[in-house]
């Protein structure tokens, strides 16, 4: 008994070893749950990190199923137990103990205990699950289902005994029972159970279907990159403009480095809006998927953003519709514009209904923060009471916000401390009772956001929050040490919940 015991341990707790959370971590430093589909299985490694790394977790997760088998042939403990460590292998590789609970379907460890139960007959089904998966569906439930009933007739005309031939139908209900959180998941977005059946059996003719709406955003959303590959979010870079050349947004030059950079040496980075011919490049890709696209843009009063926006969905029109919408606000107030407004299309809403809604959205989003200096500001002249601080004697931290297009002061302090209480005690005054999502941002002062992102998230408990770096153009304006909220006002429709 004990032996058995031991095995079927051994086999959950070598299943819980995720190689597509370690290898994407080693390969990119991102975890692989916040890319893509975020299911940590091979299929997810190809389409967000490579096809080298899927090769590698591929392989490690069959190994999974395939150890369990062997070990209880050589313990001679029969196919019965063999299966039982098969099927906790792949319990273990979906809900791993080392990771939160948190892994992949199971289907590649499924695929190596087949391998190891009945190697001949499993290579000769791989072919048509390879077909049923990555040809007709893009779905590996669907290949799953086609490829391993087709295995259980194999098994069966073989003349195996009933446990071998069972097999590949019991792993395909262990696997279901494993999905169960995923399905309620996908059923609380998608409530219509023919989408949803047509989404999990068929996702690659779903996809093919245009979209109707693209939603477009610029580098100083500031959203975090797994936010934007999840909901969709098209990003278009903004320039810096530094002596050593011209780097985009976000993209060309670590935000880390540039802040360090901007403290240790003496110079006033500028910066450049997209030109109407990077937007029309990204237009022209969306309008082979996409019925028409919105575009977010920071205030049209502070930057060029929206103009260009506008400029190149003129040399569009008539092949295909643009609509640009000045969010009023910047940095992750404007991202959460976007962000609403990519939920609602994803949803499948016309275009006019998710455009009235995003003049409901601009009203509920804001942005408050405090600077290290008042120097970036007033050289690029957006601030005029900037200028009159600048020239005193006194060095103040400011408490500012940006509203109706317009960066405001709402006070100063003597004390960076006494800054972030007045911008607390506003926030508190302002938003007490408000159901939130809320961003922390900063420009280089990470440990100051994360005790911010403390305080206030056990003040406001908000639906979903995170923390983010401003991009290096927002920086060039704001300084390093900028600590700021931004909050998005739930309207009380679900569907711009961001949960």
């Amino acid at each position: 008994m004990l032996e058995r015991f031991l095995f079927v341990a051994g086999a959950y707790l070598f299943g819980s070893i995720s190689s597509a959370i370690l290898i994407t971590r080693l390969w990119t430093g991102k975890d692989i749950r916040t890319l893509g589909n975020r299911n940590a299985g091979a299929a997810n490694v190809a389409r967000s990190v490579g096809i080298w790394p899927a090769v590698c977790v591929g392989l490690v997760d069959s190994s999974k199923g395939a150890l369990p088998v062997l070990v209880a042939r050589a313990l001679g403990l029969g196919e019965t137990w063999a299966l039982v460590g098969a099927a906790v292998a792949v319990i273990g590789h979906s809900y791993p103990v080392y990771f939160r609970f948190r892994g992949g379907k199971g289907l590649a460890t499924s695929l190596g205990a087949l391998l190891a139960l009945t190697p001949l007959e499993t290579l000769l089904i791989l072919p048509v699950l390879g077909v049923v998966y990555l040809i007709l569906t893009g779905s590996a439930v669907s290949g799953a289902l086609v490829g391993l009933l087709l295995l259980v007739g194999l098994n069966w005309w073989r003349g195996y005994s009933p446990v071998v031939v069972l097999s590949p139908l019991i792993l395909l209900l262990v696997m279901g029972l494993c999905t169960i959180p995923q399905v309620l998941y996908d059923w609380a977005r998608r409530p219509n159970a023919g989408k949803l059946l047509c989404y999990w059996l068929s996702p690659k003719e779903t996809s093919l279907r245009p979209r109707p709406v693209a939603i477009v955003t610029d580098s100083i959303a500031s959203l975090p990159e797994e936010i934007c590959v999840r909901e969709g979010i098209a990003v278009v870079p903004l320039s810096l403009i530094l002596p050593q050349g011209v780097y985009r947004d976000g993209i060309d030059i670590d935000a880390r480095v540039y802040y360090q950079m901007l403290r240790a040496e003496r110079f006033s980075p500028r910066t450049s809006a997209p030109s109407p011919g990077e937007y029309l490049s990204l237009y022209q890709r969306l309008a082979s998927d996409y019925e028409a696209a919105i575009v977010v843009t920071p205030p049209a009063a502070l930057t060029q953003t929206w103009e260009s926006a506008r400029l190149a969905g003129e040399m569009i029109r008539g092949t295909f519709t643009v609509h640009v919408i000045d969010s009023h606000v910047a940095g992750p107030a404007q991202g959460f514009v976007a962000l609403a407004l990519a939920r609602l299309a994803r949803q499948g809403l016309p275009l006019a209904a998710i455009l009235q809604a995003a003049e409901v959205v601009r009203q509920q989003v804001g942005f408050v923060g405090v600077l290290n200096t008042l120097k970036f500001l007033a050289e690029g002249g957006r601030v005029a009471e900037a200028q009159q601080w600048v020239k005193s004697a006194l060095h103040v931290y400011p408490v500012l916000s940006i509203a109706q297009g317009r960066v405001r002061v709402l006070g100063m302090a003597r004390t960076k401390v006494k800054a972030v209480r007045r911008m607390v005690q506003w926030l508190q005054n302002t938003l007490h009772g408000r159901e939130l999502a809320l961003a922390f941002c900063h420009t280089d002062a990470a440990a100051e956001a994360e005790s911010l992102a403390q305080e206030l998230t056990a003040c406001f408990h908000p639906n979903q929050w995170f923390i983010t770096e401003l991009t290096p153009v927002i920086g060039a304006h704001a300084g390093p040490g900028l600590l700021g909220v931004a909050w998005w006002i739930q309207g009380g429709d679900e569907g711009w919940s961001p949960c």
